[in-house]
C-alpha cells in the first residue's frame, strides 16, 4: 500500500512545503465562501467607505479650528467647514467669539469621533458575523468532502490531524477575513485616499513620507518567507499534538495497564515542547518583523514635524495644515504597521486555509456514476466474476475470484488471518473498486448502483463495534431513522439486547458514553447487530463480527442468523470454525485464491485446510 502513502496520508500532507499561493488561497475564500453572502459583504463594504469619511473628516476639522480661530492664518479650503462651525456656535451665542467657535469645533470633531467609533463597531460585528459564517460553511465542506473520500483514506487518515483541521486551522481563517480580505481592502481604500488628501496638502512632504515603502518592501520580502515557513511549522506541530493527545487519551487503558504513565508523559512532553518553541519562533518572527515597521514609521513621523515645523516657521503652510497632515501620515502609517504587526496571524491563517484545502482537494477513489441506477427492490443474489485486486500493484491481495450466492442463502468466508476475507466485503460494500472483474448484485454491476441503493442494500456488522455519541435510540435507528419505535423494540429482542437496554434508567434513551465505554463489548456487538437489521438491508454482512465476543453473545448472534436468513442473504467472514459450520456453503480462501467450496461435512471430507483448522481450532471432526 506503500505507493498510495503521498496521496491518501494525512501525515504526508503535512509538509512545510507550500502547494497554494496566498493569492489563489484569498481568490479561493472569495469565490467559494464570501460570496455565498454577498449581501453581507456589501454591507460590510459600504459601512469601510462611511467609517473612511469620518476618518478624513477629523484631522480637517482640527486643521481649520487652528487655522481659523486659534493662528489667524485661514485658507481657501476651509472656508466651507468654518462656515458650518460658525452657525453651529450661533445656536447658543448669537455673536460668536474665539471660545463659542473652539466649543462648536470641538463639538462637531466629537460627533464625528462618535460616528467613527459606531459605524467601526457595526463593521466589525458584521466581519466577524461574516467570518463565523464562512468558517462554519467551510467546516460543513470539509466533513461532506471526506464523508465522500474513499475508505483507503481514512485507513491512512490520521483521525487527530483531521480534527486539527477542522477546528484550530478552520477557526485560524477568521484572520484572512478580519485582517486579509476585508482587512486589507479596508486598509488600501483608506490608505489611498489618505495619501490624496495627503498630496493635496502638502506635495514634497508626501513624498518624503512615501520613502518608507521602498524600506517596507524590501524588509517584508526579506521576512515574508521566514514568516510563511515558521507559521507552517507551527500549525504542523498543533496537528501533531492534537494526534498526540488523542492517541494518549484512547489509550489511556492500555498505558495504565503497562504502567507506561512516565513513557507517555514523556511522549507528550516532547511533542508539547517542539509545538511551544515552534509557536515561539513564529512569534519572534512575526515580532521583529513588526517592531522594524513600527521603527521605520516613527522615524518617519519625526521627519515629517522637523520638515513641516520649518516649512511653518518660513510660512510655506499653516501649522494648522502641518498638524492635519500629521494625523492624516499616521492614519497612512497605521493600515502599514496593522499588517506588520498581524502578518504573521495572516499567514497562520493562510497556512491553515491550505491544509484545509489541500485535504479537499483529495480526489475519491471511488466515485458514483452520473446516471448511476436506483434500485428499491434488490433480492440479494450476488456475484463475482473473474475479480482481481491489489492495493499495491504488484502485490495481489484477491486472484481470480469467481463466487455466487442465491437470495436468503447463508455464505461463509473462511480462512486465516491475511487471505482476503474482509476484502471480498470491501468490494462487495464498493469501498474499493476491483482491479479487474465486476462484482454483481441481481445482475448489476455494482459500479451501476447509486451509492444509496448499494449501501441501503448491504449492511455491514464489523469486528470491532462502532457507536456514535448519542443515545441507544439514535444509534439503533442511525442507519433507518424513520424506523417505528415498535420495530426498534422488536429488533432488539430479536438479538437479545432489550431486557439490557430496558433495564438501564433512561432506557432506549439512555445516552451511550464515549466508545460505548458505559456498555460491555458484546452489549455495544448487539446493537450494531441490530442496528443492521433495523436498516432492513437485504443483504447481511458479518466482517469477523463474532471473533471477540463470548460464546453466549455468539450464540445469540448465530440464532439471530437462523431467524433472519429467511429473508436475506447472509454474508459471514470468519476464520473461526463454530461460526461457519452451520452455513449453507462455506467459501475457503486462501492467500487470495478460492481453495474450495462446500458444506461443512464436505469440506470436512475433502479439504486438508479445512480439516487441518478445525483440528487446530478443537473443533469436533
Amino acid at each position: 500500500m506503500a505507493e498510495y502513502v503521498d496521496r491518501y496520508d494525512v501525515g504526508s500532507l503535512e509538509s512545510t512545503k507550500r502547494q497554494y499561493t496566498d493569492i489563489d488561497i484569498i481568490k479561493r475564500i472569495i469565490s467559494q465562501y464570501i460570496f455565498r453572502h454577498r449581501t453581507l459583504f456589501i454591507l460590510d463594504i459600504a459601512l469601510i467607505f462611511v467609517k473612511l469619511i469620518t476618518i478624513l473628516a477629523g484631522p480637517f476639522i482640527l486643521k481649520v479650528s487652528l487655522d481659523f480661530f486659534i493662528m489667524g492664518t485661514p485658507t481657501q479650503d476651509g472656508e466651507w467647514l468654518a462656515s458650518i462651525i460658525y452657525s453651529i456656535a450661533r445656536l447658543y451665542h448669537p455673536s460668536p467669539d474665539t471660545p463659542s467657535l473652539l466649543l462648536a469645533s470641538g463639538l462637531l470633531y466629537t460627533l464625528i469621533s462618535m460616528s467613527q467609533w459606531l459605524i467601526g463597531s457595526f463593521q466589525q460585528y458584521f466581519t466577524e458575523k461574516l467570518g463565523t459564517m464562512v468558517i462554519a460553511d467551510i467546516r460543513l465542506d470539509f466533513f461532506n468532502h471526506i464523508n465522500n473520500l474513499s475508505q483507503r483514506f481514512f485507513e491512512y487518515g490520521n483521525t487527530g490531524r483531521l480534527v486539527s483541521r477542522v477546528t484550530n486551522d478552520a477557526e485560524a481563517l477568521k484572520k484572512i477575513l478580519n485582517t486579509g480580505v476585508i482587512g486589507l481592502t479596508a486598509d488600501l481604500l483608506l490608505g489611498v485616499s489618505v495619501l490624496a488628501v495627503m498630496a493635496y496638502l502638502n506635495l514634497q512632504l508626501t513624498i518624503v513620507a512615501l520613502l518608507i515603502a521602498p524600506i517596507l518592501a524590501l524588509t517584508s520580502r526579506l521576512f515574508q518567507q521566514w514568516i510563511k515557513t515558521a507559521w507552517s511549522t507551527a500549525r504542523r506541530n498543533v496537528a501533531f499534538l492534537t494526534s498526540k493527545v488523542q492517541d494518549l487519551m484512547y489509550g489511556a487503558k492500555v498505558t495504565k495497564a503497562l504502567t507506561q504513565e512516565e513513557r507517555s508523559l514523556r511522549e507528550f512532553d516532547e511533542v508539547n515542547e517542539q509545538n511551544m518553541q515552534s509557536q515561539i519562533k513564529a512569534e519572534t518572527v512575526s515580532v521583529t518583523f513588526s517592531s522594524i515597521v513600527i521603527l521605520l514609521s516613527s522615524i518617519m513621523t519625526a521627519a515629517i514635524w522637523y520638515l513641516g515645523g520649518q516649512s511653518v516657521i518660513l510660512g510655506a503652510q499653516t501649522l494648522g495644515q502641518l498638524v492635519a497632515f500629521n494625523q492624516y501620515a499616521s492614519w497612512f502609517f497605521e493600515p502599514i504597521q496593522n499588517l506588520a504587526m498581524l502578518y504573521g496571524a495572516i499567514q497562520s491563517a493562510i497556512t491553515g486555509a491550505e491544509r484545509i484545502f489541500m485535504v479537499m482537494d483529495q480526489e475519491p477513489e471511488v466515485i458514483e456514476e452520473k446516471e448511476a441506477i436506483e434500485v428499491t427492490d434488490l433480492r440479494g443474489e450476488i456475484e463475482f466474476r473473474d475479480v482481481n485486486f491489489s492495493y499495491v500493484e504488484g502485490q495481489p491481495v484477491l486472484r481470480n475470484i469467481n463466487l455466487k450466492t442465491s437470495p436468503g442463502e447463508k455464505l461463509a468466508i473462511f480462512g486465516p488471518t491475511g487471505s482476503g476475507k474482509s476484502t471480498i466485503i470491501n468490494l462487495l460494500g464498493r469501498f474499493y473498486d476491483p482491479s479487474e472483474g465486476t462484482v454483481f448484485i441481481d445482475g448489476y454491476d455494482v459500479k451501476e448502483l447509486s451509492f444509496t441503493s448499494l449501501r441501503r442494500a448491504v449492511s455491514i456488522v464489523l469486528q470491532e463495534p462502532f457507536l456514535f455519541s448519542g443515545t441507544i435510540e439514535y444509534n439503533l435507528k442511525f442507519g433507518r431513522p424513520e424506523a417505528e419505535d415498535d420495530e426498534m423494540i422488536r429488533v432488539a429482542q430479536l438479538v437479545g439486547i432489550h431486557e439490557v437496554i430496558a433495564q438501564l434508567r433512561d432506557g432506549y434513551q439512555t445516552v451511550i458514553l464515549e466508545r460505548g465505554s458505559n456498555l460491555s463489548f458484546g452489549q455495544r456487538q448487539l446493537i450494531c447487530l441490530a442496528r443492521a437489521i433495523l436498516a432492513d438491508p437485504r443483504i447481511l454482512v458479518f466482517d469477523e463480527a463474532t471473533s471477540s465476543v463470548d460464546p453466549y453473545t455468539e450464540a445469540k448472534i448465530q440464532e439471530t442468523l437462523q431467524r433472519e436468513m429467511e429473508n436475506r442473504t447472509v454474508i459471514v467472514v470468519t476464520h473461526r470454525v463454530s461460526t461457519v459450520r452451520d452455513s449453507d456453503r462455506i467459501i475457503i480462501l486462501q492467500e487470495g485464491v478460492v481453495e474450495d467450496d462446500g458444506t461443512h461435512e464436505q469440506l470436512l471430507e475433502r479439504s486438508e485446510l479445512y480439516r487441518r483448522l478445525c483440528e487446530m481450532q478443537l473443533v469436533s471432526v
